[in-house]
């Protein structure tokens, strides 16, 4: 800067001489750039007014050059000021950043209609980009407390297949009670209530459905447009289950299935899907808790499995992460005696998929010499269905007003009645379940082709 500066001045001091002007006497305080910059300005006033060939002006020179002089001079008479008054140094920056935020604010709010769903998407990034951070002090803390960490993933096992979004649904399950602790206690209390366990229908228990199945659709509709992000949605479409779990109980309903998680729904983005396992991990438990409290028999009924069936309990998913694996076997073996309601949870599933496994199951059967081709029929093909110990619906709910089943129990519905109800999963209430329950036993006569 101070070569720069020394060169200018004698530029301009050697410009003084040439036009037989008196020099600038330098007193370090940086006055003669001003005292320069002043004369300068004279002369150039002076040039506009006449010509002499012996006192040439700048006139003469290319208008490119005296726009570059005077930007030089400008500049040093800024950095003098800029280095004189430290203050500056916090002012300008504030101001520059300022004005650039503001600039882009209004470019962001006037694009907002158009890039909502953009903007949402990047929100989930951020939101779970903050809380790997807190997760990874969090997880310092510990181990400086003294407690041991949680063994690594080995290389070809199916817990380092998972191991990455396994970490960020932890970490993302940890940002959910920061984002609506106070509605989150409601909700737990009033699960945790007796309300609507009375029975409202009016309807005699022998024709109430046995069997419902939920396709719960419109988590991220109602999300969006209630909270303006999708996840949230997803939260309050879980807090939804348990409470309609509570209905069916009072309404006599044996046996509840439902459609949590598509085998296609693995396609959805990655930060979607990481919220979503984020919410079956810390709800599985409070399912848990509750399924013990009101004798609810949980089953989950996956199609993305090796068929494994130790002890009777379906081998939980592979692309599942573990940490949700866990809380799913521990609740299906804790509830596993429950004799009240049975509660099928599909969880990555695809009834194409189902069917497709068991007629591979029956093929085995028979080249390996176990099964007679000529007994295989639609009892013993049910019974490799993964809803062998429940039954076919006789009522199925899809919610949001879409009609139609979506690869969901394709085998099963044969002659189930179909119910679609016009709003989100996460607004339905005890009524419209009590609509459907007298619409099923008054007007839907069930005659099976006959």
């Amino acid at each position: 800067m101070t070569a720069g500066r020394d060169e200018l001045e004698a530029s301009w001091q050697e410009q003084l001489i040439r036009l037989k002007m008196p020099p600038i006497q330098a007193d370090g305080n940086g006055d003669e750039i001003i005292e320069l910059f002043d004369r300068m300005d004279n002369l150039s006033h002076q040039c506009s007014g006449y010509h002499d060939s012996l006192m040439p002006c700048f006139d003469d020179e290319p208008l490119w050059w005296r726009v570059l002089q005077w930007l030089k001079t400008m500049f040093l008479k800024m950095a003098q000021s800029y280095h004189g008054k430290p203050m500056l140094l916090l002012v300008f920056p504030l101001l520059v950043g300022i004005c650039v935020g503001y600039i882009l604010g209004r470019q962001s709010h006037k694009q907002q209609p158009t890039t909502r769903n953009a903007v949402a998407t990047f929100k989930n990034w951020v939101s779970l980009l903050v809380v790997y951070l807190g997760g990874f002090a969090a997880d310092q803390t510990t181990l400086k407390q003294g407690q041991p960490r949680r063994s690594e993933p080995q290389p070809g096992t199916e817990k380092e297949s998972t191991s990455k979004l396994s970490n960020t649904n932890s970490f993302a399950s940890k940002s959910l009670p920061i984002v609506s602790e106070s509605r989150e206690k409601l909700v737990r209390a009033n699960l945790r209530s007796e309300a609507g366990t009375r029975s409202e229908s009016g309807v005699a228990v022998g024709q109430v459905p046995r069997h419902v199945a939920v396709i719960m659709d419109g988590n991220r509709r109602y999300g969006r447009q209630k909270y303006g992000n999708a996840s949230q949605g997803h939260w309050d479409g879980s807090s939804k289950l348990v409470e309609f779990a509570k209905w069916c109980i009072a309404e006599h309903v044996s046996v509840l299935t439902v459609y949590a998680f598509s085998t296609e729904n693995w396609n959805r983005d990655p930060a979607e899907v990481s919220a979503l396992m984020a919410i079956f991990s810390k709800y599985v438990d409070e399912l848990r808790v509750e399924a013990l409290k009101r004798n609810i028999k949980i089953l989950v009924l996956s199609t993305d499995i090796a068929r494994v069936r130790p002890n009777g309990i379906l081998a939980p998913p592979t692309q599942i992460p573990t940490h949700v694996k866990h809380g799913l076997r521990r609740m299906v073996e804790e509830t596993a005696h429950c004799n009240g309601l049975t509660m099928n949870i599909c969880m990555s599933y695809g009834s194409r998929g189902e069917i497709v496994a068991a007629s591979k199951s029956l093929a085995t059967d028979v080249a390996n010499g176990n099964l007679d081709v000529s007994k295989i029929d639609e009892e013993l093909f049910e019974s490799h269905l993964l809803t062998c110990q429940s039954g076919d619906p006789d009522v199925l709910i899809r919610t949001s007003g879409e009609i139609r089943i979506s690869n969901f129990l394709l085998w099963q519905l044969a002659y189930t009645e179909m119910f679609f109800v016009d709003k989100p999963w996460p607004a339905v209430e005890k009524e419209d379940l009590l609509k459907v329950i007298r619409s099923y036993a008054s007007s839907r006569i069930r005659r099976f082709g006959k």
